[in-house]
């Protein structure tokens, strides 16, 4: 039988979630949930939560978050200085080289502040109103909130994206993912992004096609002063353009 409960969820969820207690939210809200005598299969294998209790909420069903993460084999850590949860492997302290300041940019990379047909260069999501592209980075169906998009060969047949960082040796791992946007799956042209530290060739993509899962990209940078990142493409065909991205892109310290 159903039992439904009205309460305030803000906070306890997350406080049951994580540590089976409660911990504050900044604000609260009163919701109503329906609570049901689930069942969980992991793997053939069925599974119930140590702590906290499934319940179902606005078409959506909520477990433990703890248990979601242990009952696939994850390790779960909860950051409250960041407000981070961590799923799985915990890295040290990050920036987003999509949310960090460049130290130039050149090619088509120039033309990430424009807009229309002149943009080629993008930062987090489409927003290219000539070719009415729009939302989130995506490869092989799957979304990315962070990373660059870099639309190569609209113009001419040689074009590439480079942006240069300044590191001073301050960072010591690149890690991220790279393939070609879902909206170029279809071109037969091939992308590559190639990664330097002080002029030296640290990691060059193989050929990247259309429809393949993103490639792991894990890079060491202990020392490394300047930064440079290449976005290139090799053509099959007049006109025949592709994207390549370069998502989830970390500096680790």
């Amino acid at each position: 039988m159903k039992d439904k409960f009205k309460g305030l969820f803000a906070g306890l969820l997350l406080g049951t979630m994580i540590t089976g207690g409660t911990i504050y939210a900044a604000s609260t809200k009163s919701i109503q949930v329906t609570f049901d005598n689930f069942k969980f299969m992991v793997d053939g294998v069925q599974k119930k939560p140590s702590t906290g209790q499934p319940f179902f909420y606005q078409g959506s069903t909520y477990v433990p978050l703890r248990f979601a993460a242990e009952a696939t084999g994850e390790d779960i850590q909860y950051d409250s200085k960041n407000k981070t949860i961590w799923i799985g492997k915990k890295v040290g302290s990050f920036k987003y080289l999509s949310e960090m300041d460049y130290a130039r940019a050149e090619g088509i990379a120039t033309k990430m502040d424009t807009s229309g047909f002149y943009q080629q260069f993008f930062v987090d999501h489409w927003n290219d109103t000539f070719n009415s592209q729009h939302g989130s980075l995506k490869i092989a169906s799957k979304e990315y909130l962070h990373g660059f998009a870099a639309d190569l060969g609209r113009v001419y047949e040689d074009e590439t994206a480079t942006l240069y960082y300044n590191l001073d040796g301050k960072y010591s791992k690149l890690t991220g993912f790279v393939g070609i946007d879902d909206i170029s799956k279809n071109s037969a042209s091939s992308g590559y992004l190639t990664i330097y530290g002080d002029d030296t060739e640290l990691y060059k993509s193989n050929g990247l096609v259309g429809g393949d899962y993103a490639v792991p990209v894990d890079i060491d940078l202990k020392g490394v002063a300047k930064l440079k990142i290449e976005f290139s493409i090799n053509m099959n065909g007049d006109n025949d353009s592709a994207a390549v991205d370069l998502v989830e892109a970390k500096i680790i310290q």
